[in-house]
């Protein structure tokens, strides 16, 4: 669509099921999260897997979801040849301010039914984390919400972080 002239090559937008939607803007509070967890994962995580930030994922021919991260499985090329498919994803996280509905109702079973095995919903209006898991019929079987004070554990990565290291320490002015 970009080579036609239908979008600009610098539109943020995004493929779900067929229809293109625009996405959200991205406030700092929000870059800061995305920040904050992509370092965590490249120092817990190392070479065993790709940190992908706010690139897209191919599910099917009618969707490519742009998620704020998705940790991919580790490929020689970095992906060059392909975009990364449903089975090279390993967790995927999306950082919600004004899109928290959008999220959960729209690219969440999108993602459970494309067996995405984990999914975090960063709620920045709540400051909690949903972690959702074990894909099941269009929906995830399992979900568990944390918030401050606590740690959120990735049964698919093996590791864990504290919600305060994604959120920050102190929320920012006007939040």
């Amino acid at each position: 669509m970009i080579a036609v002239g239908i979008l600009a090559e610098d539109e943020r937008v995004e493929l779900l099921e067929g229809t293109i939607y625009p996405m959200s803007p991205i406030g700092s509070w929000h870059a800061a999260c995305i920040n904050r967890l992509v370092a965590f994962l490249i120092r817990a995580l190392g070479q065993r897997v790709i940190v992908s930030p706010q690139n897209p994922i191919r599910l099917s021919d009618e969707s490519e979801p742009q998620p704020d991260i998705a940790v991919l499985r580790p490929r020689e090329d970095f992906y060059a040849g392909a975009l990364p498919r449903s089975e090279d994803v390993l967790l995927v996280v999306e950082v919600a301010e004004a899109s928290l509905f959008f999220d959960r109702a729209v690219k969440l079973p999108l993602y459970a039914r494309a067996g995405i095995p984990e999914v975090w919903l960063v709620d920045l209006k709540h400051e909690v984390v949903e972690r959702h898991t074990r894909p099941l019929h269009g929906r995830y079987a399992e979900a568990a919400t944390f918030q401050r004070g606590e740690a959120i554990d990735s049964p698919t990565l093996g590791l864990s972080i504290a919600v305060e290291d994604i959120l920050g320490h102190v929320p920012p002015a006007g939040a």
